[in-house]
């Protein structure tokens, strides 16, 4: 395994023997979310950190857009799209399963519509329009009702039921970074939990579960990661 993120001049890390490599960067939420599924189905697995503004030479022979994640399998194959690789974990190894066959259909369209708040998130805190913070905040509630809807209608405490599926592991990494927004957006933050108070239980539910500690990121640190990346100043292993 890589602590360090690997950068230009950097020599590519040997095979570990029956392990899964996942290339990740350490504070990245796509990243994120393949470690999550990697751990729920308590794989074997090895992680190499790449230095995304310094990137190896050799990484882009794997993934030649220079992006993470990217996960090579047990045969050499590489997968790259962070939902891509984690619906491929669930067909390669599907126990415990990700996806609950009465609301698959449903969580599909859940996910597409996560899609949107993962852009709303992204533009916020990479400063890629002029959109009001509180007007982001309010629109990311307003998809955010759906969900709560959803939840209070099944009645379990994860989307896929008595335990975390799909829709909840591709979810988490962006709730566990959300405090960050009014730290890089310089404002309070002004959401009305009350309205959701189904997704309040289902965070900590999510809180609770080990998976979930084992791979827990600091929403302080991913700040001081986004804003020293905005800046063009980023020292991944020295944040």
């Amino acid at each position: 395994m890589s602590i360090l993120h690997l950068g230009h001049g950097s020599e590519q890390p040997p095979k570990a023997e029956g392990k899964i490599r996942l290339y990740s960067m350490k504070y990245c939420p796509f990243a994120h979310r393949v470690r999550l599924a990697l751990s729920f189905k308590k794989l074997s697995f090895d992680i190499v950190n790449i230095n995304l503004k310094n990137k190896p030479e050799w990484y882009l022979q794997i993934h030649p857009e220079g992006k993470v994640p990217a996960l090579v399998n047990l045969d050499g194959k590489v997968l790259v799209d962070s939902t891509a690789i984690v619906n491929y974990l669930e067909e390669e190894y599907p126990e415990p399963p990700l996806y609950n066959k009465e609301t698959i259909t449903k969580d599909l369209e859940l996910l597409d519509q996560y899609d949107k708040i993962v852009r709303i998130f992204s533009n916020c805190i990479h400063k890629k329009d002029n959109k009001p913070f509180q007007e982001a905040i309010n629109e990311i509630s307003n998809y955010l009702v759906e969900f709560e809807e959803e939840l209070k209608i099944r009645k379990t405490p994860f989307f896929t039921g008595k335990q975390p599926g799909m829709l909840d592991i591709l979810m988490w990494p962006f709730v566990e970074r959300s405090k960050a927004l009014p730290i890089l957006c310089k404002e309070s933050l002004h959401f009305e939990k009350e309205k959701f108070p189904f997704i309040m239980k289902w965070i900590l539910e999510m809180k609770n579960q080990d998976f979930v500690k084992e791979n827990a990121e600091s929403y302080e640190l991913f700040a001081k990661v986004v804003e020293a990346s905005n800046a063009g100043v980023i020292d991944y292993d020295n944040v």
